[in-house]
Formats: structure tokens, C-alpha cells, sequence
């Protein structure tokens, strides 16, 4: 499946999401970082809501027939024989005083109680060795809040810890256009998990907005990064739809000089809070680049 890595007013969640009955308990976990993955068992009720079907048959991978017995899957040798939908890429946890908007950035599939299929209108038997089984959706997720902040970080690779190898390494092995990185925030005080960013890259020819991405841990301190003796606050990020290493930027410097002036793009710290305002803008401009 392809993840929607970019969020804008014209998303729309109700078509892309699964609602999941949730404890309040749960909700808060997810929204502070307790809770980062969720795990869904696939079945009758949800079926549709989560596997790729044509006029009411499930999509199979494998040569064998469209079907499900009683909410039990074919097993197909520990192999997911069907697909994901590919608008699965929201998930509304709901709880009776509650509700949180999350997005997935990563899943998998596995094998759960296996059945042995007894025909039609007859009950399915637990068998380790049976020929279909449940299927368990495990999730990675990051909430949405109802009112982000937005970021810029800065990446000088000239003089950075993490180099333009490092940036091709990840790029080529990264899952559904995104790769995980940790960074420093200097405006760390207002920032939280679920909270978007734009990583700015200065110091060479190639300057420009490399990626984009969302915060996936609330900020942490931890050693320099430079070496140096002092204390740096730090978030964990998801980093989504990265230009290609080494040859072109998604936003290049001369176009945020022109559009957006009055930030200062050469000079400042990596984690400057913006504004609405330049954050709509860098969106714009980001949507128009696509």
C-alpha cells in the first residue's frame, strides 16, 4: 500500500480512515507517546474497511478464489494472501467521552488463532495446523492534534553529524517514501508529538526544503550532537516524500526567498517554530511542487 505523507484542507479522513471503539485510557496513551502501536484483528465486521475488495469479493494475492470462511481467513502458509486497501491511511480512535485522529506511518500483517474450516453454515474449529486462521493488523500511529504547530528544521550536511551519505543511505532504504530520523529542536518548549515539521537544507548549492514530516515523540534531552559538553533537546521524526540526494530540493532556496521574505532562510537555529501563516505557505508551496 502507498501512505498519504502529506496532509492538506482537501483530505479527506472519512475516506481514508477505520473507526476503532477505544477505552479514554488509550486515547491519552497515543496522544502522549505510550501507545505507538495498535493491533486490529481482521474479521467479518471490518473486512471491507480494511482489505481491497471488487464488487464485494476480497482481493487475494494468490491464485486461489475471492472468499472468507465465517471471518476466518485463509492461512496460506503464514503468507497475508490479500490487500490492503490503499486509502487505509488514517485511524479515529473513539471512546465514549473522546475521540483522536491519528496516522498510520507503518503496518504489517500476521497470522493469529488458526481454524480448521468445516464447510458452509458449520462452525470453524481451533486447530494449530487449520487452513485459514485471523489475521492480526499491527499498526504504527502518530495522532493528529486538532491544532499543530509547525516547524523548520535546519540540516547543514557541511557540518552536520548526519552527512549526505547518511541522507542516501536512508533514502534508499526507506518504507511507503518515509524514513525515521532524530534531530535537535531549539523552540522545544511548545512542542509535542503529532506537531509537523519542514527540514530546510543550507550551507551548499543544493539548498532548499528537502522533506517534510511529523514529530513522533514529544522533546527529550540527550548528548551534543557536535560533542560538546552541553545538553541538547531532541524529538524523534517521521520524515516523508524526500527529494532525490544530490540532485534537486522540493522547494529550492530562491522560490522561499521570493515567496516567503521574511524569514530569514540562511541564517537561524534547526527547530524554529513558524508562524500559521508561513507554515499555510510552505504547505502551498510543497502541493504546488507535487
Amino acid at each position: 500500500m502507498k501512505l498519504i505523507t502529506e496532509i492538506n484542507e482537501e483530505t479527506n479522513f472519512e475516506e481514508l480512515s477505520i473507526t476503532l471503539d477505544v477505552d479514554n485510557e488509550v486515547i491519552n496513551k497515543v496522544r502522549n507517546g505510550d501507545i505507538r502501536y495498535l493491533s486490529v484483528g481482521i474479521n467479518e465486521n471490518n473486512q471491507y474497511a480494511i482489505l481491497e475488495n471488487i464488487e464485494g469479493n476480497l482481493v487475494l494475492v494468490t491464485d486461489e478464489i475471492p472468499t472468507s470462511f465465517c471471518g476466518c481467513f485463509l492461512y496460506n502458509n503464514g503468507e497475508f494472501p490479500y490487500t490492503i486497501k490503499d486509502t487505509l491511511n488514517f485511524v479515529v480512535l473513539e471512546s465514549n467521552v473522546d475521540f483522536c485522529l491519528a496516522k498510520i506511518i507503518d503496518l504489517g500483517v500476521e497470522p493469529s488463532t488458526r481454524f480448521r474450516f468445516q464447510g458452509p453454515g458449520k462452525p470453524s474449529i481451533e486447530d494449530p495446523n487449520g487452513d485459514c486462521c485471523i489475521w492480526m493488523l499491527n499498526l504504527e500511529v502518530v495522532p493528529i492534534p486538532s491544532e499543530p504547530k509547525y516547524y523548520l528544521m535546519r540540516w547543514n550536511p557541511t557540518i552536520s553529524s548526519f552527512k549526505e551519505k547518511d541522507y542516501k543511505e536512508y533514502y534508499e532504504n526507506m518504507n511507503n517514501e518515509m524514513f525515521k530520523l532524530d534531530w535537535s529542536i531549539y523552540d522545544w518548549q511548545e512542542a509535542h508529538r503529532g506537531d509537523f515539521f519542514y527540514m530546510l537544507r543550507t550551507g551548499d548549492e543544493n539548498a532548499g526544503i528537502v522533506f517534510s514530516g511529523q514529530f513522533i515523540t514529544n522533546p527529550y534531552p540527550n548528548d551534543d550532537w557536535a560533542g560538546s559538553t552541553k545538553r541538547r533537546m531532541y524529538v524523534d521524526m517521521i520524515c516523508m516524500n524526500p527529494a532525490e540526494p544530490e540532485q534537486s530540493v522540493r522547494i529550492p532556496l530562491e522560490k522561499l526567498q521570493e515567496i516567503i521574505p521574511e524569514i530569514d532562510w540562511q541564517n537561524g537555529h534547526s527547530g524554529t517554530l513558524l508562524s500559521k501563516d508561513i507554515a499555510k505557505k510552505l504547505g502551498k508551496l510543497l502541493k504546488e511542487k507535487r
